[in-house]
């Protein structure tokens, strides 16, 4: 749903707030005030601001790499000015405001984010039964009577505004079209597929894409190359390449392994034990020494895991033997920048193009921050991901094996390595 909070934001509810004016009042067609159909005091809009402000600071390791890239905007001057602003009005609708314009401006370093209604029901529907196993904080946080009935408010505040558009595909059934091209280049020796989503198992369109990929290998079996264009894709599963990219491609196990970093604080400890064993947490003092680690802004990690990211042949070998070649650019993050990470650490293919966007290690699902009183939640990466050589995941990114020039396309580069020109 493109909400229109979001309109909002970029035409007049952002500057408004920056300038510390009040914010727009809902429709007169609507009949009635914004101002408390969150249900809230003024006490209570105060206690979630500041849970949200703490929680972050002890919980999200992100904080630093996103001061870093914004030396003049810093994180605390932007938390500071929306509490005056709560604290300035009796509002509901004035706290979602500042709560979404804070996080808007903080930026999506590690996917943090509010989660807004379209994307609670998205969750609800994720996390359900038969949905993604293993994550039963994750279902608990969900289905909280506090979460529940906070987002039936919020629905109500967003409905004074008449807010019913639609991103198209909260519940993940958009058709394998619209993120899955394959072609056979002229020539007939470069096959080529443009992913631009790495859809779940439980979305509709996984078996689709599955089939279709599947049809593609017969076509490009005598295909001396073939090239996997992510420059238009920001993530989705982890599982979609492992199972339908690596696995039928290769004919032997791959995996490489990287640290990633964990802050085991309040909000994260129920996360981090329905994802990792005791025996697979180690102390941040026994962190190796890694010549590249920044360790301003991760004052708050108290452990670390061993990640890695590993894939077993499929039973059925692709018949396409040949060379592969992933085009990446800065749009590759999380679980297409896994991708990225897999097919350098473990030779799986030679990567083109630009420097991708990072947070690709330790791709675990994001974790919620639950506001005390409103029920709204906030999402962001517990893990905080580290390459071989110590610098962040979310900072640094990966430097493909072949670097395009300036305004080259990535597949233009490939296209002349492969005849030896690069």
């Amino acid at each position: 749903m493109k909400q229109l909070w979001k309109h909002l934001l970029s035409a007049a509810l952002l500057p408004c707030l920056l300038a510390g004016c009040a914010a727009p009042e809902p429709p007169a067609e609507t009949g009635g005030s914004a101002d408390h159909l969150l249900g809230l005091t003024q006490e209570q809009r105060l206690e979630d601001y500041d849970c949200l402000v703490q929680t972050l600071a002890d919980s999200y390791l992100c904080m630093g790499v996103r001061d870093r890239d914004n030396p003049g905007d810093l994180s605390a001057d932007i938390f500071q000015e929306y509490r005056e602003l709560i604290r300035e009005s009796d509002s509901d609708e004035m706290f979602y405001s500042a709560v979404y314009s804070a996080l808007f401006r903080l930026g999506t370093y590690g996917h943090l984010q509010i989660v807004e209604p379209d994307a609670y029901r998205a969750y609800c529907a994720a996390y359900g039964d038969g949905g993604i196993p293993d994550r039963a904080h994750w279902r608990e946080v969900l289905t909280d009577p506090v979460t529940v009935r906070g987002y039936e408010k919020l629905q109500a505040l967003l409905d004074t505004y008449g807010d019913t558009e639609s991103t198209g595909d909260p519940a993940g059934t958009e058709t394998s079209a619209a993120s899955l091209h394959t072609l056979i280049l002229p020539g007939g020796d470069v096959g080529y597929v443009k992913i631009d989503r790495f859809l779940a198992e439980h979305e509709a369109a996984y078996e689709a894409d599955r089939a279709a990929l599947w049809a593609f290998y017969q076509q490009a079996a005598n295909c001396t190359d073939l090239i996997i264009d992510l420059t238009d894709n920001s993530g989705g599963s982890e599982v979609y390449w492992q199972q339908l990219l690596a696995a039928p491609l290769t004919d032997r196990p791959l995996s490489c392994t990287h640290y990633a970093l964990l802050a085991d604080s309040e909000n994260n400890h129920p996360y981090i034990q329905d994802a990792f064993s005791p025996e697979e947490l180690h102390p941040i003092s026994e962190l190796p020494d890694l010549p590249e680690l920044e360790r301003d802004g991760i004052q708050a990690a108290t452990h670390f895991v061993e990640s890695t990211l590993s894939v077993e042949p499929a039973a059925e070998r692709a018949p396409f033997h040949g060379r592969i070649w992933v085009l990446v650019g800065p749009a590759v993050y999380s679980a297409s920048e896994s991708f990225a990470v897999f097919c350098q650490e473990t030779g799986f293919a030679t990567l083109v193009g630009q420097q991708t966007g990072g947070d690709g290690i330790g791709a675990l699902d994001p974790v919620f921050l639950q506001l005390p009183n409103s029920g709204i939640l906030v999402q962001f990466t517990m893990m905080f991901g580290l390459n071989s050589s110590g610098s962040s995941s979310e900072e640094a990114g990966t430097t493909p094996d072949i670097l395009s020039p300036a305004g080259e396309p990535a597949l233009v580069t490939a296209l002349r390595a492969m005849e030896g020109d690069a």
